[in-house]
């Protein structure tokens, strides 16, 4: 089902701004997606939205096999000014940005994922393994013992840009799935993430 959605001048723009999504919120959303798409969401894809726990291990059970991550861009960039009210940082400060495919050892991806973590707000042990090796965040975390929550801002239905389109072999345009969140350590944005997947996945 190829469903054309309005075209979004920005990423994120019209997405909930919502921070910290309560359940009922989170309803509300995946009841809004639903209208607009003129059919319901699977269970599957209402807990890929709605999870604040790790997206890695979920897929890992529903496909009964490893999950990798193929990174295909890993590079540092200076926060504007939505980027640093979006992290709580002040504009211009260093930020690693990662744009990766979770996926099956040699399968298409399952899903797109871009994150901003802010580089001061992480120990060089941390910030070694984020930049220099393709390991989920959530194992990174893991790895370290660091204690977070996520804190889910936005879930929304979007039409794939280009980088979404290669990934997972559809056209530009076609509806995906996507949700926005953050994770939280010690009060502080250590990582935000967007994460996407095709509207026809996961039924």
């Amino acid at each position: 089902m190829f469903i054309k959605l309005p075209i979004h001048t920005k990423h994120d723009e019209r997405m909930e701004r919502i921070k910290g999504m309560r359940v009922d919120e989170m309803l509300k959303a995946i009841n809004r997606i639903e209208e607009r798409i003129g059919s319901n969401l699977s269970n599957v894809q209402k807990i890929l939205l709605t999870t604040d726990g790790s997206v890695t291990r979920i897929l890992e059970i529903l496909t009964k096999k490893p999950i990798i991550i193929e990174t295909k861009i890993k590079t540092s960039i200076k926060a504007d000014e939505n980027l640093a009210r979006e992290l709580r940082i002040k504009p211009d400060e260093i930020v690693n940005y990662r744009v990766v495919h979770l996926k099956n050892p040699s399968d298409k991806a399952l899903i797109f994922a871009r994150s901003w973590t802010p580089m001061e707000r992480l120990n060089e042990k941390i910030k070694k393994d984020l930049t220099s090796l393709d390991i989920p965040i959530g194992k990174i975390l893991f790895k370290y013992k660091i204690e977070t929550r996520r804190e889910i801002t936005s879930i929304d239905v979007i039409n794939a840009d280009d980088e979404m389109a290669k990934a997972f072999h559809v056209e530009s345009g076609n509806p995906m799935l996507s949700r926005y969140y953050n994770i939280i350590h010690e009060a502080r944005v250590l990582i935000r993430i967007n994460e996407a997947f095709p509207l026809s996945s996961f039924h």
